[in-house]
Protein backbone atom coordinates (compact mmCIF):
# COMPACT_ATOMS: atom_id res chain seq x y z
CA UNK A 1 0.00 0.00 0.00
CA UNK A 2 1.31 3.30 -1.16
CA UNK A 3 1.86 6.28 1.67
CA UNK A 4 -1.30 8.04 -0.19
CA UNK A 5 -3.32 4.79 0.12
CA UNK A 6 -2.34 4.17 3.81
CA UNK A 7 -3.33 8.00 4.39
CA UNK A 8 -6.83 8.00 2.99
CA UNK A 9 -7.02 4.28 4.39
CA UNK A 10 -6.70 5.43 7.58
CA UNK A 11 -8.53 8.64 7.44
CA UNK A 12 -11.87 6.25 6.31
CA UNK A 13 -11.20 4.70 9.61
CA UNK A 14 -11.63 7.55 11.42
CA UNK A 15 -14.98 8.72 9.62
CA UNK A 16 -17.68 9.91 12.50
CA UNK A 17 -20.37 7.69 12.58
CA UNK A 18 -23.48 7.94 15.28
CA UNK A 19 -23.85 4.22 17.02
CA UNK A 20 -26.31 4.71 19.70
CA UNK A 21 -29.49 7.05 19.90
CA UNK A 22 -32.25 7.48 23.00
CA UNK A 23 -34.88 9.54 24.23
CA UNK A 24 -36.60 9.72 26.88
CA UNK A 25 -40.37 11.53 28.14
CA UNK A 26 -41.84 11.34 31.14
CA UNK A 27 -45.28 12.20 31.97
CA UNK A 28 -45.41 12.70 36.32
CA UNK A 29 -49.18 12.30 37.75
CA UNK A 30 -47.61 12.93 41.23
CA UNK A 31 -44.98 15.02 42.54
CA UNK A 32 -43.78 11.53 43.95
CA UNK A 33 -43.15 10.63 40.08
CA UNK A 34 -41.46 13.92 39.48
CA UNK A 35 -37.71 13.73 38.19
CA UNK A 36 -34.50 15.80 38.06
CA UNK A 37 -33.26 16.53 34.31
CA UNK A 38 -30.17 15.21 35.27
CA UNK A 39 -33.12 11.31 35.59
CA UNK A 40 -34.01 11.95 32.60
CA UNK A 41 -30.63 12.21 30.81
CA UNK A 42 -29.31 9.59 32.65
CA UNK A 43 -32.80 7.39 31.29
CA UNK A 44 -31.55 9.02 27.42
CA UNK A 45 -27.91 7.52 28.24
CA UNK A 46 -29.17 4.06 28.78
CA UNK A 47 -31.22 4.09 26.17
CA UNK A 48 -28.55 5.15 24.16
CA UNK A 49 -26.29 2.42 25.41
CA UNK A 50 -28.94 -0.02 24.91
CA UNK A 51 -29.54 0.81 21.29
CA UNK A 52 -25.83 0.46 20.38
CA UNK A 53 -25.78 -3.09 21.53
CA UNK A 54 -22.42 -2.49 23.80
CA UNK A 55 -22.45 -2.89 27.46
CA UNK A 56 -20.98 -0.28 29.95
CA UNK A 57 -20.18 1.97 26.53
CA UNK A 58 -20.75 5.33 28.52
CA UNK A 59 -18.06 3.84 30.74
CA UNK A 60 -15.59 4.04 27.62
CA UNK A 61 -16.40 7.96 26.45
CA UNK A 62 -13.37 10.13 26.83
CA UNK A 63 -15.77 12.90 25.57
CA UNK A 64 -19.01 14.69 26.92
CA UNK A 65 -20.80 17.12 25.51
CA UNK A 66 -23.30 18.45 27.53
CA UNK A 67 -26.39 20.91 26.25
CA UNK A 68 -27.40 23.52 28.50
CA UNK A 69 -29.74 22.68 30.98
CA UNK A 70 -32.69 25.44 31.68
CA UNK A 71 -34.57 23.79 34.73
CA UNK A 72 -31.51 23.44 37.18
CA UNK A 73 -28.68 25.36 38.16
CA UNK A 74 -25.22 25.21 36.60
CA UNK A 75 -23.58 24.36 39.86
CA UNK A 76 -21.65 20.88 39.45
CA UNK A 77 -22.35 20.28 35.67
CA UNK A 78 -21.29 18.65 33.90
CA UNK A 79 -19.00 16.78 36.46
CA UNK A 80 -22.00 15.94 38.07
CA UNK A 81 -23.26 13.95 35.04
CA UNK A 82 -19.71 11.84 34.51
CA UNK A 83 -20.21 10.80 38.24
CA UNK A 84 -23.68 10.01 38.07
CA UNK A 85 -22.97 7.68 35.02
CA UNK A 86 -20.09 6.14 36.33
CA UNK A 87 -17.75 8.16 33.23
CA UNK A 88 -14.45 9.43 33.64
CA UNK A 89 -14.37 11.58 30.00
CA UNK A 90 -11.06 13.34 29.27
CA UNK A 91 -12.70 16.33 27.92
CA UNK A 92 -16.39 17.89 29.48
CA UNK A 93 -17.98 20.69 27.50
CA UNK A 94 -21.27 22.76 28.65
CA UNK A 95 -22.89 25.35 26.44
CA UNK A 96 -24.45 28.17 27.51
CA UNK A 97 -28.24 29.30 26.10
CA UNK A 98 -28.31 28.48 22.58
CA UNK A 99 -30.31 25.79 21.07
CA UNK A 100 -27.87 25.25 18.27
CA UNK A 101 -26.14 23.14 20.66
CA UNK A 102 -27.02 19.72 19.80
CA UNK A 103 -25.92 19.53 16.01
CA UNK A 104 -22.96 22.25 16.99
CA UNK A 105 -21.68 19.18 19.16
CA UNK A 106 -22.05 16.78 16.72
CA UNK A 107 -20.30 19.18 13.75
CA UNK A 108 -17.35 20.42 16.62
CA UNK A 109 -16.92 16.37 18.02
CA UNK A 110 -17.04 14.81 14.43
CA UNK A 111 -14.11 17.06 13.60
CA UNK A 112 -12.20 16.50 16.75
CA UNK A 113 -13.08 12.79 15.83
CA UNK A 114 -11.74 12.53 12.09
CA UNK A 115 -8.91 14.67 13.46
CA UNK A 116 -8.00 11.86 16.23
CA UNK A 117 -8.69 14.49 19.00
CA UNK A 118 -11.63 12.20 20.53
CA UNK A 119 -12.62 8.81 20.25
CA UNK A 120 -16.13 7.93 21.73
CA UNK A 121 -17.90 10.75 22.86
CA UNK A 122 -21.63 11.28 24.55
CA UNK A 123 -23.57 14.54 23.45
CA UNK A 124 -26.69 14.42 25.77
CA UNK A 125 -29.30 17.20 27.33
CA UNK A 126 -32.71 17.05 28.66
CA UNK A 127 -35.14 19.09 30.70
CA UNK A 128 -37.52 18.21 33.47
CA UNK A 129 -39.77 21.45 33.77
CA UNK A 130 -43.31 19.41 34.40
CA UNK A 131 -41.85 18.03 37.05
CA UNK A 132 -40.58 21.76 38.65
CA UNK A 133 -44.23 23.09 37.75
CA UNK A 134 -45.77 20.06 40.03
CA UNK A 135 -42.97 20.63 42.84
CA UNK A 136 -43.39 24.29 42.66
CA UNK A 137 -47.17 23.61 43.09
CA UNK A 138 -47.12 21.65 45.99
CA UNK A 139 -44.99 24.16 47.43
CA UNK A 140 -47.54 27.37 46.71
CA UNK A 141 -44.53 28.94 44.91
CA UNK A 142 -44.33 30.01 41.31
CA UNK A 143 -43.70 27.46 38.47
CA UNK A 144 -41.47 29.47 36.75
CA UNK A 145 -39.24 30.74 39.28
CA UNK A 146 -35.65 30.07 38.13
CA UNK A 147 -32.89 32.38 37.16
CA UNK A 148 -31.82 33.09 33.97
CA UNK A 149 -28.44 30.87 33.19
CA UNK A 150 -25.18 32.83 34.03
CA UNK A 151 -22.35 32.63 31.28
CA UNK A 152 -19.50 31.66 32.61
CA UNK A 153 -16.01 31.47 30.78
CA UNK A 154 -15.29 28.02 31.25
CA UNK A 155 -19.08 27.13 28.57
CA UNK A 156 -18.70 25.94 25.11
CA UNK A 157 -20.04 27.70 22.17
CA UNK A 158 -20.83 31.24 21.41
CA UNK A 159 -21.53 33.30 24.99
CA UNK A 160 -22.46 36.67 23.22
CA UNK A 161 -25.57 39.02 24.85
CA UNK A 162 -28.66 38.04 22.28
CA UNK A 163 -30.56 41.04 22.79
CA UNK A 164 -29.28 45.18 23.20
CA UNK A 165 -30.26 47.31 25.99
CA UNK A 166 -32.64 49.16 23.35
CA UNK A 167 -34.36 45.85 22.62
CA UNK A 168 -34.84 45.24 26.39
CA UNK A 169 -36.56 48.98 27.16
CA UNK A 170 -38.99 48.08 24.72
CA UNK A 171 -39.56 44.64 26.23
CA UNK A 172 -38.06 42.46 23.41
CA UNK A 173 -37.09 39.63 25.65
CA UNK A 174 -39.20 36.62 25.04
CA UNK A 175 -39.21 34.62 22.05
CA UNK A 176 -42.88 34.86 22.39
CA UNK A 177 -42.73 38.37 21.44
CA UNK A 178 -39.62 37.97 19.28
CA UNK A 179 -40.60 35.61 17.15
CA UNK A 180 -43.77 37.40 15.44
CA UNK A 181 -41.54 40.22 14.27
CA UNK A 182 -40.29 37.91 11.82
CA UNK A 183 -44.34 36.18 11.33
CA UNK A 184 -45.57 39.47 10.57
CA UNK A 185 -42.99 40.35 8.23
CA UNK A 186 -43.05 37.21 6.24
CA UNK A 187 -46.46 37.55 5.63
CA UNK A 188 -46.36 40.98 4.13
CA UNK A 189 -43.40 39.90 1.97
CA UNK A 190 -44.98 37.02 0.50
CA UNK A 191 -48.54 39.11 -0.24
CA UNK A 192 -50.79 37.27 2.05
CA UNK A 193 -53.46 38.84 3.80
CA UNK A 194 -54.01 38.26 7.30
CA UNK A 195 -56.80 35.25 6.92
CA UNK A 196 -54.55 33.73 4.42
CA UNK A 197 -51.48 33.79 6.76
CA UNK A 198 -54.15 32.30 9.19
CA UNK A 199 -55.03 29.55 7.48
CA UNK A 200 -51.14 28.86 6.27
CA UNK A 201 -50.62 28.72 10.16
CA UNK A 202 -53.53 26.06 10.83
CA UNK A 203 -52.32 23.99 8.44
CA UNK A 204 -48.97 24.15 8.83
CA UNK A 205 -49.24 23.09 12.62
CA UNK A 206 -51.91 20.37 12.05
CA UNK A 207 -49.61 18.58 9.52
CA UNK A 208 -47.01 18.92 12.62
CA UNK A 209 -49.36 17.20 15.21
CA UNK A 210 -50.12 14.57 12.97
CA UNK A 211 -46.51 13.82 12.79
CA UNK A 212 -45.88 14.16 16.72
CA UNK A 213 -49.42 12.17 17.50
CA UNK A 214 -47.56 8.73 15.76
CA UNK A 215 -44.13 9.37 18.50
CA UNK A 216 -43.74 7.68 21.16
CA UNK A 217 -41.68 10.34 22.43
CA UNK A 218 -43.95 13.42 21.73
CA UNK A 219 -45.50 15.03 24.74
CA UNK A 220 -48.70 15.45 22.58
CA UNK A 221 -50.32 12.32 21.89
CA UNK A 222 -53.44 13.88 20.46
CA UNK A 223 -53.66 15.16 17.29
CA UNK A 224 -54.93 19.12 16.52
CA UNK A 225 -56.65 19.95 13.83
CA UNK A 226 -56.11 22.91 11.36
CA UNK A 227 -59.21 24.71 12.98
CA UNK A 228 -57.98 23.66 17.00
CA UNK A 229 -55.18 25.33 16.47
CA UNK A 230 -55.78 28.71 14.65
CA UNK A 231 -59.57 29.16 16.77
CA UNK A 232 -59.02 31.37 20.05
CA UNK A 233 -60.80 29.06 23.26
CA UNK A 234 -59.88 29.12 26.52
CA UNK A 235 -57.89 27.02 26.12
CA UNK A 236 -56.35 28.27 23.00
CA UNK A 237 -56.06 31.95 23.30
CA UNK A 238 -54.18 34.41 21.55
CA UNK A 239 -50.31 34.74 22.97
CA UNK A 240 -48.43 36.98 20.73
CA UNK A 241 -50.31 38.09 17.50
CA UNK A 242 -50.62 35.96 15.25
CA UNK A 243 -49.89 33.46 17.65
CA UNK A 244 -52.34 31.01 19.33
CA UNK A 245 -51.16 29.29 22.37
CA UNK A 246 -51.27 26.13 20.75
CA UNK A 247 -48.94 27.66 17.98
CA UNK A 248 -45.95 27.69 20.40
CA UNK A 249 -43.63 25.80 21.59
CA UNK A 250 -44.27 24.15 24.75
CA UNK A 251 -41.00 24.22 27.35
CA UNK A 252 -42.79 22.81 29.94
CA UNK A 253 -41.54 19.31 29.66
CA UNK A 254 -39.98 16.46 30.98
CA UNK A 255 -37.89 14.97 27.97
CA UNK A 256 -34.47 14.35 27.54
CA UNK A 257 -32.21 12.41 24.75
CA UNK A 258 -28.15 11.25 23.99
CA UNK A 259 -25.86 9.93 21.26
CA UNK A 260 -22.85 8.27 21.42
CA UNK A 261 -20.44 9.60 18.38
CA UNK A 262 -17.18 7.54 17.66
CA UNK A 263 -15.00 6.52 14.32
CA UNK A 264 -15.42 3.66 12.16
CA UNK A 265 -12.79 1.52 13.50
CA UNK A 266 -13.71 1.96 17.02
CA UNK A 267 -17.36 1.10 16.15
CA UNK A 268 -16.01 -2.46 14.67
CA UNK A 269 -13.26 -2.42 17.35
CA UNK A 270 -16.49 -2.48 20.24
CA UNK A 271 -18.38 -4.71 17.86
CA UNK A 272 -21.64 -2.37 17.06
CA UNK A 273 -22.98 -3.91 14.20
CA UNK A 274 -23.20 -1.70 10.69
CA UNK A 275 -26.82 -1.25 10.26
CA UNK A 276 -26.42 0.71 13.39
CA UNK A 277 -24.15 2.93 12.16
CA UNK A 278 -25.09 6.53 11.10
CA UNK A 279 -22.70 8.47 9.11
CA UNK A 280 -22.43 12.13 9.43
CA UNK A 281 -21.72 13.36 5.75
CA UNK A 282 -21.38 17.13 6.29
CA UNK A 283 -21.70 19.88 8.17
CA UNK A 284 -22.26 23.88 8.27
CA UNK A 285 -22.44 26.58 10.87
CA UNK A 286 -23.25 30.31 10.38
CA UNK A 287 -24.77 33.36 11.67
CA UNK A 288 -26.53 36.32 10.42
CA UNK A 289 -26.68 40.09 12.22
CA UNK A 290 -26.42 39.26 15.78
CA UNK A 291 -29.11 41.42 17.06
CA UNK A 292 -32.77 41.49 15.57
CA UNK A 293 -33.19 44.98 15.21
CA UNK A 294 -30.33 45.60 13.21
CA UNK A 295 -31.03 43.35 10.47
CA UNK A 296 -31.56 44.05 6.57
CA UNK A 297 -35.22 42.62 7.02
CA UNK A 298 -37.25 39.98 9.11
CA UNK A 299 -38.39 37.56 6.82
CA UNK A 300 -35.02 36.44 5.72
CA UNK A 301 -31.59 34.64 7.26
CA UNK A 302 -28.91 34.70 4.81
CA UNK A 303 -26.54 32.24 7.16
CA UNK A 304 -28.93 29.28 6.62
CA UNK A 305 -28.29 29.34 2.88
CA UNK A 306 -24.51 29.91 3.85
CA UNK A 307 -24.59 26.73 6.77
CA UNK A 308 -26.58 24.44 4.18
CA UNK A 309 -24.39 24.81 1.26
CA UNK A 310 -21.40 24.03 3.34
CA UNK A 311 -22.90 21.07 4.59
CA UNK A 312 -24.43 20.01 1.19
CA UNK A 313 -20.87 20.34 -0.63
CA UNK A 314 -19.17 18.45 1.91
CA UNK A 315 -21.23 15.49 1.89
CA UNK A 316 -21.45 16.10 -2.06
CA UNK A 317 -25.60 16.01 -2.28
CA UNK A 318 -28.54 18.83 -3.15
CA UNK A 319 -31.57 19.35 -1.57
CA UNK A 320 -33.27 17.34 -4.44
CA UNK A 321 -31.67 13.80 -2.80
CA UNK A 322 -32.34 14.40 0.81
CA UNK A 323 -35.45 12.67 2.13
CA UNK A 324 -36.06 13.52 5.26
CA UNK A 325 -35.82 16.86 7.15
CA UNK A 326 -35.88 18.73 10.02
CA UNK A 327 -35.96 22.44 10.84
CA UNK A 328 -36.14 24.16 13.50
CA UNK A 329 -39.37 24.67 15.25
CA UNK A 330 -39.85 26.99 18.37
CA UNK A 331 -42.55 29.08 16.31
CA UNK A 332 -43.89 28.25 12.86
CA UNK A 333 -41.93 30.91 11.24
CA UNK A 334 -38.45 29.69 12.38
CA UNK A 335 -38.98 26.31 9.81
CA UNK A 336 -40.79 28.18 7.13
CA UNK A 337 -38.10 31.48 6.95
CA UNK A 338 -35.49 28.68 6.31
CA UNK A 339 -37.71 26.78 4.02
CA UNK A 340 -37.72 30.32 2.19
CA UNK A 341 -34.30 30.61 2.19
CA UNK A 342 -33.26 27.29 1.02
CA UNK A 343 -35.81 27.95 -2.01
CA UNK A 344 -38.01 24.78 -1.38
CA UNK A 345 -41.55 24.98 -2.60
CA UNK A 346 -44.34 25.47 -0.41
CA UNK A 347 -45.96 22.81 -1.63
CA UNK A 348 -42.85 20.47 -1.80
CA UNK A 349 -44.44 16.81 -0.07
CA UNK A 350 -41.14 16.47 2.40
CA UNK A 351 -41.88 17.29 6.36
CA UNK A 352 -40.41 20.18 7.53
CA UNK A 353 -40.26 17.86 10.78
CA UNK A 354 -39.00 14.33 12.02
CA UNK A 355 -40.59 14.83 15.56
CA UNK A 356 -43.78 16.70 15.06
CA UNK A 357 -42.30 20.04 16.28
CA UNK A 358 -41.88 22.02 19.10
CA UNK A 359 -45.13 22.64 19.83
CA UNK A 360 -46.66 19.71 19.87
CA UNK A 361 -43.58 16.86 19.79
CA UNK A 362 -42.09 19.42 22.98
CA UNK A 363 -39.36 22.21 23.49
CA UNK A 364 -37.11 20.34 25.85
CA UNK A 365 -35.06 24.07 26.47
CA UNK A 366 -32.07 23.82 24.13
CA UNK A 367 -32.00 20.63 23.50
CA UNK A 368 -35.00 19.75 20.88
CA UNK A 369 -32.43 19.23 17.73
CA UNK A 370 -31.32 16.32 19.43
CA UNK A 371 -34.37 14.58 19.50
CA UNK A 372 -34.92 14.98 15.97
CA UNK A 373 -31.30 13.58 15.43
CA UNK A 374 -32.18 10.73 17.69
CA UNK A 375 -35.47 9.77 14.79
CA UNK A 376 -33.55 11.13 11.82
CA UNK A 377 -30.94 7.63 12.92
CA UNK A 378 -34.05 6.20 13.21
CA UNK A 379 -35.57 6.54 9.76
CA UNK A 380 -32.16 6.08 7.91
CA UNK A 381 -31.49 2.68 9.49
CA UNK A 382 -35.17 1.73 8.21
CA UNK A 383 -33.56 2.82 5.36
CA UNK A 384 -29.86 3.32 5.16
CA UNK A 385 -29.36 4.85 1.17
CA UNK A 386 -32.05 7.81 2.18
CA UNK A 387 -30.32 11.27 3.28
CA UNK A 388 -31.69 13.44 6.20
CA UNK A 389 -30.65 16.77 7.16
CA UNK A 390 -31.14 18.55 10.60
CA UNK A 391 -31.09 22.62 10.86
CA UNK A 392 -30.90 23.47 14.26
CA UNK A 393 -30.75 27.45 15.20
CA UNK A 394 -29.85 29.73 18.35
CA UNK A 395 -31.80 32.59 20.00
CA UNK A 396 -33.74 34.35 16.95
CA UNK A 397 -32.92 33.07 14.18
CA UNK A 398 -29.43 33.89 14.46
CA UNK A 399 -27.14 31.14 14.26
CA UNK A 400 -27.99 27.99 12.00
CA UNK A 401 -26.10 24.34 12.72
CA UNK A 402 -26.77 22.39 9.94
CA UNK A 403 -25.49 18.25 9.57
CA UNK A 404 -26.38 16.20 7.04
CA UNK A 405 -26.94 12.17 7.99
CA UNK A 406 -27.69 8.79 6.13
CA UNK A 407 -26.69 4.86 6.78
CA UNK A 408 -24.45 4.96 3.55
CA UNK A 409 -21.27 6.22 3.65
CA UNK A 410 -22.07 7.13 -0.17
CA UNK A 411 -18.26 8.71 -0.73
CA UNK A 412 -14.65 9.18 1.17
CA UNK A 413 -15.14 11.70 4.06
CA UNK A 414 -14.22 14.93 3.46
CA UNK A 415 -12.95 17.69 5.87
CA UNK A 416 -15.75 20.05 7.19
CA UNK A 417 -15.20 22.97 4.62
CA UNK A 418 -13.92 26.47 6.29
CA UNK A 419 -16.40 29.09 7.39
CA UNK A 420 -14.48 32.07 7.50
CA UNK A 421 -14.57 32.95 4.15
CA UNK A 422 -18.45 33.13 3.75
CA UNK A 423 -18.81 34.12 7.18
CA UNK A 424 -16.66 37.56 6.31
CA UNK A 425 -19.19 37.72 3.71
CA UNK A 426 -22.20 37.67 6.22
CA UNK A 427 -20.01 40.16 8.54
CA UNK A 428 -20.42 42.80 5.82
CA UNK A 429 -23.88 42.61 5.83
CA UNK A 430 -25.33 45.95 7.39
CA UNK A 431 -29.02 46.83 8.43
CA UNK A 432 -30.37 50.33 8.53
CA UNK A 433 -28.37 52.33 11.08
CA UNK A 434 -30.91 52.00 14.84
CA UNK A 435 -31.50 55.26 16.22
CA UNK A 436 -33.47 55.68 20.23
CA UNK A 437 -35.10 58.97 19.77
CA UNK A 438 -36.95 59.23 16.58
CA UNK A 439 -39.16 61.89 15.31
CA UNK A 440 -40.95 62.28 12.58
CA UNK A 441 -42.58 60.98 9.23
CA UNK A 442 -42.16 57.38 9.85
CA UNK A 443 -43.94 53.75 8.07
CA UNK A 444 -44.25 50.46 9.93
CA UNK A 445 -41.51 47.46 8.80
CA UNK A 446 -43.29 45.07 11.47
CA UNK A 447 -44.65 44.50 14.50
CA UNK A 448 -45.92 42.59 17.58
CA UNK A 449 -48.47 42.83 19.54
CA UNK A 450 -48.00 41.12 23.53
CA UNK A 451 -51.14 39.83 25.07
CA UNK A 452 -52.20 39.33 28.95
CA UNK A 453 -53.12 36.04 30.46
CA UNK A 454 -56.69 36.42 29.20
CA UNK A 455 -55.96 36.61 25.63
CA UNK A 456 -56.39 40.36 25.46
CA UNK A 457 -53.95 42.58 23.39
CA UNK A 458 -52.05 45.05 26.00
CA UNK A 459 -49.41 46.41 24.29
CA UNK A 460 -47.30 46.51 20.65
CA UNK A 461 -44.17 47.32 19.40
CA UNK A 462 -43.47 48.35 16.08
CA UNK A 463 -39.86 48.43 14.35
CA UNK A 464 -40.27 51.15 11.88
CA UNK A 465 -38.03 53.45 9.73
CA UNK A 466 -37.94 57.31 8.97
CA UNK A 467 -38.72 59.22 6.09
CA UNK A 468 -34.55 58.97 5.80
CA UNK A 469 -34.08 55.34 6.27
CA UNK A 470 -33.05 55.61 9.85
CA UNK A 471 -34.92 52.36 12.22
CA UNK A 472 -35.96 53.41 15.52
CA UNK A 473 -38.08 51.19 18.16
CA UNK A 474 -41.44 52.19 19.39
CA UNK A 475 -44.95 51.09 20.80
CA UNK A 476 -48.23 52.04 19.50
CA UNK A 477 -50.18 54.75 20.85
CA UNK A 478 -52.46 53.07 23.99
CA UNK A 479 -55.34 52.46 21.89
CA UNK A 480 -56.85 48.93 22.33
CA UNK A 481 -59.03 49.73 19.06
CA UNK A 482 -55.90 50.41 17.43
CA UNK A 483 -54.26 47.44 18.64
CA UNK A 484 -57.44 45.08 17.70
CA UNK A 485 -57.50 46.84 14.21
CA UNK A 486 -54.13 45.54 13.43
CA UNK A 487 -54.73 42.25 13.99
CA UNK A 488 -57.47 42.19 11.25
CA UNK A 489 -55.86 44.42 8.72
CA UNK A 490 -52.62 44.66 7.28
CA UNK A 491 -50.30 47.49 9.57
CA UNK A 492 -47.13 46.92 7.85
CA UNK A 493 -46.53 49.23 5.48
CA UNK A 494 -48.84 51.82 7.37
CA UNK A 495 -47.80 55.57 7.79
CA UNK A 496 -47.74 58.02 10.46
CA UNK A 497 -45.77 60.00 12.91
CA UNK A 498 -43.53 58.88 15.90
CA UNK A 499 -42.26 60.77 18.40
CA UNK A 500 -40.09 60.86 21.35
CA UNK A 501 -42.48 61.07 24.79
CA UNK A 502 -39.97 60.20 27.99
CA UNK A 503 -37.94 57.87 27.00
CA UNK A 504 -39.67 55.79 24.73
CA UNK A 505 -40.49 56.42 20.97
CA UNK A 506 -44.87 56.37 20.53
CA UNK A 507 -45.65 55.64 17.28
CA UNK A 508 -49.41 56.86 16.15
CA UNK A 509 -50.78 55.81 12.72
Amino acid sequence: MTLVNKLIADAQKRRPVIIGVGQSVHHPTDVKESKSPLDMIEMAILEAEQDSGVRSLKDKIDTLCLVNILSRSTDGLPSELSDRIGAKPKDESYTWIGASAPQWFVNQTAEKIHAGKARLALICGGEAFYSKRMKAKEKGTEAWDWNFPIKQPWMSGDLRDPLTSLELKYGLMLPINIYPLFENARRYHKGFSIEQQRRELGEFCATMSAIAAKNPYAWFKKRKTSSEIVTLSAVNRMISFPYTKFMCSIMEVDQAAAIFLTDVQTAKDLGVPQEKWIYLLGSGDAYDIWHVSERINFYSSPSVKVAAKKAMDQAGTTFENIDHLDFYSCFPCAPRITRDMLKISDDDSRSLTVTGGMPYFGGAGNNYSLHAICKMVELLRQDPEKIGMIQALSWFISKHSIGIYSGAPRRKFKRPISSQKDQKVLDQLKGPCVIENATGKAVVETYSIFHDGEGEPKKAVIIGKLDGGKRFLANCVNDKSILNTMMKQEFIGTRGVVRTTGAINIFEP
